[in-house]
């Protein structure tokens, strides 16, 4: 498998540098057929260094200097020790040595974090000069060898070079920008620009086009950017598995992290929301909330894509549970909005990582740490709602402008009044407007029956939550106890997060005028804190799981309502209402 990684990490360059080549050539063949004797003979290549070394300029003054500011951060904002190898526990001191000495790579220290919140990260210039962090969550949590199977992952971004790997990388959307820019400048100028022949009109117009090209290049780049990075995580994983020769170690440090995140978050919501707390145990708790948040690329994994994972065993201590944990993954991996969802994500999601640290354990001939983890049976594929979501959360906002425009252009085009054209694209817009609507605010009951979080993420029978997503909504009541907001130590998050006695869930409470979240966040959500309440709406996943709150009823049966589902309604009937006035419109102009 390491090999593997590499020849596919050199595929992804090469396919990265191939862009920056096919963008190049059609920004010289613009250039030369505008302004021929503009650039001299033998010196067209000019067109594309300037641009890249400008590029590797910047990446390379961030490259520099990045490690001393992240020296800086870690030593005066996280209140973090700095050891040599040498004065760390004997274990990891032993493990290291051995390591660098096997690789040829050294630390300049080993930064211990004062967090309770497990993660871990590296840094630096070279092999030679890098730096490792991680936070006593990674001690206290973890045990010896699920923290030697951390310790080794972070080695193996030093061994792999990945600080180099992804800064040659991240040049690379820059250059694809430079050259986008370049050609939507020279294509406005020549289109404002008077008396022109048709041959500046036809390069102008092929200016347009490739920077449009060149807009799209840099927008994918960016993705194969964090596919790159995704590919360094397995590697390291892979080099983890290698150098502790238990790959389960690590998948169980990776479940045991998630767990300690959610946990810690958790802690420090309650001490911001707390109005009790001193402002010293404030400022803490917002210090290490805004740590875990600042830390989301560089971390062992993103904590928003592993809340599922942690919240399936929340609660239950430290014992893994690996079915609960195999059935919350489940989502990541056969859902297609896991897959799509990761598209955006520096880390994999920790599922596939689990499956391919399984994958290792089973080529060593040992047991899977955990053998039911994407082997749990589904009723039926998820691909056509997939399909119908996204195009109805994506697609269906650009309709509402395109299909009255369209339908006015066909009415006009066959002499039809184009009252009548656009009241019938209204029409549409209408009509998929409550297809949206059916599919995000279902019908909810008062009658509904109580689920719990691990519910929610474990059961995959047909028509069951699992089927939830960014856009499918399903129908939730749960009861637990209000912790925290959304966003800890934010006193303007309306959202809200509640314990039940499995696990923990946002509570996204959306009113229908955006400006009313102000009042609610300010006046209300803080009256919330620590009661327990019963909460009806819509649960979604994106992948961490969310209710989207339709009513709230606290003990005492005082009811916090939001009316956005109300709304859409609304709004439908209001297109409706006018879609069939303008058709009404066009027809009375028509005589017998």
């Amino acid at each position: 498998m390491p090999k593997n990684l590499y020849i596919r990490s050199l595929g992804v360059m090469t396919v990265l540098w191939g862009f920056v080549f096919v963008v190049g050539m059609v920004l010289i063949a613009v250039i030369s057929l505008a302004a021929p004797d503009l650039i001299p003979p033998g010196s067209e290549y000019l067109i594309i260094v300037i641009p890249v070394l400008f590029a590797f300029l910047m990446v390379g003054i961030q490259f520099l200097i990045s490690p001393w500011l992240m020296d800086f951060i870690i030593g005066w904002v996280y209140d973090a020790t700095k050891y040599q190898v040498d004065e760390l526990p004997p274990h990891i001191q032993s493990f290291l040595h051995q390591q660098m000495e096997l690789h040829n790579f050294s630390l300049k220290w080993v930064a211990i974090i004062h967090d309770n919140n497990p993660n871990a990260f590296t840094y630096g210039h070279t092999k030679k000069r890098a730096r490792m962090a991680i936070t006593e969550g990674i001690l206290n949590y973890l045990t010896e060898d699920e923290q030697l199977a951390v310790v080794a992952h972070e080695s193996g971004h030093i061994v792999h070079r990945d600080f180099i790997w992804m800064t040659v990388a991240a040049a690379i959307p820059l250059v694809l920008y430079s050259f986008y820019q370049g050609l939507w400048i020279y294509a406005r100028v020549t289109s404002r620009s008077g008396g022109r022949s048709e041959g500046a009109e036809k390069v102008g117009a092929a200016a347009m086009v490739a920077a449009v090209g060149a807009f799209i290049a840099y927008w994918i780049s960016q993705y194969i950017v964090l596919f790159l990075s995704r590919v360094r995580e397995y590697y390291a994983d892979s080099f983890s598995a290698e150098a502790t020769g238990q790959p389960g170690a690590l998948s169980r440090a990776l479940v045991k992290i998630a767990y300690g995140m959610v946990k810690e978050d958790s802690i420090n919501a309650e001490k911001l929301s707390d109005e009790n707390a001193s402002p010293t145990v404030r400022r803490q708790a917002s210090k290490k909330s805004a740590f875990t948040t600042g830390m989301r690329s560089l971390g062992v994994f993103d904590v928003a894509s592993a809340k599922n994972l942690a919240l399936s065993s929340y609660g239950r201590g430290l014992s893994l549970d690996n079915e609960s944990v195999a059935k919350a993954a489940q989502w990541d991996l056969s859902n297609p909005w896991g897959r799509f969802l990761e598209l955006s994500s520096t880390h994999p999601l920790p599922a596939k990582r689990i499956l391919a640290l399984n994958t290792m354990q089973e080529e060593r001939g040992m047991e899977p740490e955990f053998p039911q983890m994407g082997k749990v049976k589904l009723p039926e594929s998820l691909w056509d709602e997939f399909l119908i979501d996204l195009v109805l959360l994506y697609f269906a906002p650009l309709l509402f402008i395109i299909l009255p425009i369209l339908s006015a252009i066909f009415a006009t085009s066959v002499g039809i009044n184009i009252n009548i054209g656009i009241g019938a694209g209204i029409l549409l817009v209408a009509l998929i407007w409550k297809l949206r609507r059916r599919e995000k605010y279902p019908k909810l009951k008062l009658s509904d029956p109580v689920v719990t979080v691990t519910h929610c993420l474990t059961d995959h029978t047909k028509n069951s939550y699992y089927e939830a997503s960014p856009l499918r909504g399903k129908g939730a009541v749960f009861v637990g106890k209000v912790v925290g907001r959304g966003v800890p130590g934010y006193f303007l998050s309306e959202d809200l997060v509640i314990q039940d006695d499995t696990g923990i869930i946002t509570l996204n409470y959306s009113p229908v005028l955006g400006f009313m979240s102000f009042f609610f966040a300010l006046f209300r959500a803080p009256s919330l804190r620590g009661m327990k309440v019963k909460a009806y709406g819509w649960y979604h996943r994106s992948p961490q799981p969310v209710l989207q709150v339709w009513k709230i009823v606290t003990e005492e049966g005082k009811t916090f309502h939001n009316r956005w589902s109300g709304a859409n309604w609304v709004f439908m009937w209001i297109m409706i209402i006018i879609g069939i006035a303008l058709i009404a419109t066009g027809l009375s102009t028509f005589t017998v």
